[in-house]
Order: C-alpha cells, then sequence, then structure tokens
C-alpha cells in the first residue's frame, strides 16, 4: 500500500484534520441526544408523502405498484419518516407533537393526539431505531482515524470511509430533505 506515501503532506493533513472533525462532530452529536434537554415542538402538519413504487414482472411484462412501508410527515419545518403501519390510524391528526435535540435539532419522537390522548408514531427507519449501526460506525471509524494519525494509509481509509458515510447520514436525518421538495424550510 504505497499509494498513501505518494500523496502531498497537504493531503495528509487534511485527513488528519476531517478525522478530529468527524470525531468532534460524533462527539456533539452524542451531547446533543443523550444530554441536553429536550425541545418539544407543536407543529401543524402540512402534508403526508407516501412512497410508491413500480415494478415491471420479468414474466408477463405487466407493471404494478406498491406502497412502500414508511410515510413522512411533512410539517412546517421538520420531516419526520415513520412507519405506515400503526396501532391506530395516524391520519386523522393535524398536527403533531414532536420531540427534536437540542442543537441539531433532531427529530426523535413523535406524538399525535387522537380522542384526547397522545399517540406515539412508531419509526423504524431511522438513526434511533434499524440505523442506529451508522452512527456508531461513524464514530467508531473517527475514532480509530484520530487513534491512526501517524500512519498515512489507515488515515486515508478512515477519512474515505467518513467521507462516504457522512452524507448518508445528513440524508437519513433529513437535511437534504428540503432540496427535493418545493416546501421552503429556510425559517427554522
Amino acid at each position: 500500500m504505497a499509494y498513501a506515501n505518494s500523496l502531498p503532506p497537504i493531503v495528509i493533513k487534511i485527513c488528519r484534520w476531517f478525522n478530529a472533525f468527524c470525531l468532534l462532530l460524533t462527539f456533539l452529536v452524542g451531547l446533543d441526544v443523550f444530554l441536553l434537554p429536550k425541545v418539544i415542538r407543536n407543529e401543524k402538519i402540512l402534508a403526508r408523502e407516501a412512497v410508491y413504487v413500480t415494478t415491471r414482472s420479468r414474466f408477463t411484462g405487466e407493471s404494478s405498484t406498491s406502497q412502500l412501508d414508511n410515510v413522512t410527515l411533512i410539517t412546517e419545518n421538520f420531516y419526520y419518516p415513520y412507519n405506515k403501519i400503526q396501532g391506530f390510524n395516524p391520519t386523522e391528526a393535524d398536527s403533531v407533537k414532536l420531540v427534536t435535540t437540542y442543537l441539531f435539532r433532531i427529530v426523535k419522537t413523535g406524538y399525535v393526539k387522537r380522542f384526547g390522548e397522545e399517540k406515539e408514531l412508531i419509526q423504524n427507519a431511522g438513526i434511533f431505531g434499524t440505523l442506529c449501526f451508522l452512527p456508531i460506525s461513524f464514530g467508531l471509524i473517527a475514532i480509530f482515524g484520530v487513534a491512526m494519525r501517524h500512519n498515512r494509509e489507515q488515515l486515508l481509509n478512515a477519512a474515505v470511509m467518513n467521507l462516504l458515510l457522512l452524507p448518508i447520514h445528513l440524508w437519513i436525518m433529513g437535511y437534504f430533505t428540503a432540496l427535493f421538495t418545493d416546501l421552503d424550510l429556510r425559517h427554522w
């Protein structure tokens, strides 16, 4: 693995700083999620967006459309993907209570009122659900990259892995969602 030895020193320095930035970001998100107080926001529901997939059978050539399990709840300031299958009908509510973090405004849970009682919207796909391995791996790779700051190959590998994981994290947390819709969410 001599490719890392041929890199200029500025690239190695950028990789060191990027791994330190990723470790700092992991520390701040962990502090935000676990230690800082939560912010409860009551939001008006603007729309619900269900994702449909159209597939074509390779045997008959017919196409069929099916709905995926997640529905995105679009409020004035947030996007909250929740599981379509709930123990109640979540489409009856016109507002939602969202529990968010203080620094990064990550939505942890959502509650809707139905007949005077609050029901939690079950969320399976997200960094607090089935995709919780992503922030854990991001943090472990950042620790590994900072620990291997003198080993050029491993430092470069950790920087590339975190560079690939960072946009995936931001997409899962909903930071890119406003780019693909016509809603204006710049007034947080």
